[in-house]
């Protein structure tokens, strides 16, 4: 019978968290083939929308959900800290920027040496130029949240100011998305923070539900004996399954056509409302009790559950290095786009040249370590 204990009883690495962010990393790598390499025809097909909508109730809502849920079990959990991670983050935003500008830049350039100039490109280049240097990705949206968390911390809110804080920006985002500025500068920042204008890859305030819900899920399960967790993911996984399946249901039943479907998804992407945080909880829930469940088969193919945990380990890593390999073959490509086919063979030689060129990293700086 599942019983919450009074005291912290399973404060340990829990293992299907490894297991989620491991299968996360991949999924990002192959949607983002579609909205970085894709020709007009592969960003238009139904292959392309059909994995964004699959993968949208979870995605970035995931990730940050991870993150709260980790920052329970983190031995750097102190306010202090999470300010710092907070600040790193917000300046790994700015240098992952001009990396990435710098890779088309120089793969461009490189390019034109090589083959010469083709007819239009200048216009794309700067176009993605301008993208790769305003770009707003999890890295500024993660360094936002642990600065909330921090203060958070530091008043010593309880869990239940967690959820009703959660519940209250699932009510105002929708509301607060509607500021937007006709001053450029201020509506940049306006845009990344409430996602008014649309023009930013990602905005920080609505995506705060995912993390507050996911510091309340790491408080949960640190009451929750090891042996009784197969009974907690079994019953929060069918409830929060049935959940989930409904609203999704209920999203297709009112977007009945793959088009209406995949722009109101998008559109709940970047500023969810208070349906879509809790379908997109639900989901995230009945994702980790699959992981729980099917945890002992992927621990017997050892390759494949080792993989899964370095993704896991290296998540910020892999995310960062793989956006600026998508740019360099942007730049050697003379931005003309592929269909779908390349784009899911792409999607394969990025994350196998990204694992590389992290383990790459990693070994040099271990080895600097030891000089």
């Amino acid at each position: 019978m599942l019983s919450l204990q009074d005291r912290e009883v399973n404060t340990g690495r829990q293992r299907e968290l490894d297991l989620v962010k491991g299968f996360l990393m991949i999924m990002i790598v192959f949607i983002h083939s579609f909205q970085t390499i894709a020709g007009v025809e592969a960003a238009e097909s139904n292959v392309h929308k059909i994995m964004f909508t699959l993968f949208m109730p979870t995605g970035a809502c995931l990730y940050l959900f991870t993150m709260g849920f980790g920052s329970v079990f983190t031995r750097h959990s102190k306010p202090e800290d999470m300010v710092k991670n907070g600040v790193r983050l917000l300046l790994y935003q700015g240098l992952s920027n001009l990396c990435y500008a710098a890779a088309l830049l120089i793969s461009f350039n490189i390019r034109n040496m090589i083959t010469g100039e083709v007819a239009g490109s200048r216009e794309l280049y700067a176009q993605n130029m301008y993208a790769a240097l305003t770009f707003v990705n999890i890295f500024f949206i993660s360094g936002m949240c642990y600065l909330v968390l921090a203060i958070y911390r530091k008043l010593n809110v309880k869990i239940s100011g967690y959820v009703i804080s959660a519940v209250i920006v699932g009510i105002v985002s929708p509301f607060t998305k509607m500021l937007v500025s006709e001053n450029q500068v201020l509506n940049w920042i306006l845009d990344m923070t409430f996602g008014g204008k649309g023009e930013t890859s990602f905005c920080f305030f609505p995506y705060l539900s995912y993390v507050f819900l996911g510091y309340v899920f790491g408080k949960v399960i640190r009451r929750v004996p090891e042996d009784e967790k197969g009974d907690f993911y079994k019953k929060s996984g069918i409830i929060c399954g049935i959940i989930a399946v409904i609203w999704f249901a209920c999203c297709i039943m009112t977007h009945p056509t793959v088009d209406r479907f995949f722009n109101y998804m998008i559109e709940q992407y970047r500023t969810p409302g208070l349906a879509k945080v809790v379908g997109s909880f639900c989901s995230i829930m009945f994702v980790f009790a699959i992981a729980f469940w099917i945890m002992p088969m992927i621990e017997k193919w050892k390759f494949g559950y080792n993989k899964l945990c370095y993704y896991s380990k290296q998540i910020s890593k892999i995310y960062a290095v793989h956006i600026g390999v998508y740019y360099v073959i942007c730049g050697f490509a003379a931005f003309s786009g592929f269909n779908v086919k390349e784009c899911l063979i792409w999607s394969v030689i990025v994350l196998i040249v990204t694992d590389l060129l992290v383990q790459g990293y990693l070994i040099i700086m271990n080895k600097i370590k030891r000089v």
